[in-house]
């Protein structure tokens, strides 16, 4: 959840700074951010692929709720349901057993 609050954020910061003209701060704050988001995922315990597949599910659930957190959407139902089957996937991926 850190990495992708960490990776959100810092896009965050960088589409502020690009596309809403914010000052350059913005840009390199969201750069420091990201880096950090970077070295996150290798401090888990397992293998770089599946940290990232699992990651994945995750991301697309922070996402959506970053969304109606922090720029007020409301996720429409097929967000909802996306965000459960990979949410779901990412489950699988990371904790069947091997």
């Amino acid at each position: 959840m850190l990495a992708s609050l960490l990776e959100i954020g810092g896009g965050y910061l960088i589409w502020k700074w690009l596309r809403e003209k914010k000052k350059l701060g913005f840009g390199l704050i969201g750069g420091i951010i990201l880096f950090i988001y970077g070295v996150v995922p290798t401090l888990q315990p397992s293998n770089f692929g599946r940290v990232y597949a699992a990651y994945g599910g995750i991301f697309v659930v922070m996402a959506i709720i970053w969304g109606l957190i922090i720029d007020k959407k409301r996720p429409d139902r097929f967000e909802i349901i996306g965000g459960a089957v990979v949410l779901l996937g990412a489950l699988v991926i990371f904790y069947a057993p091997r």
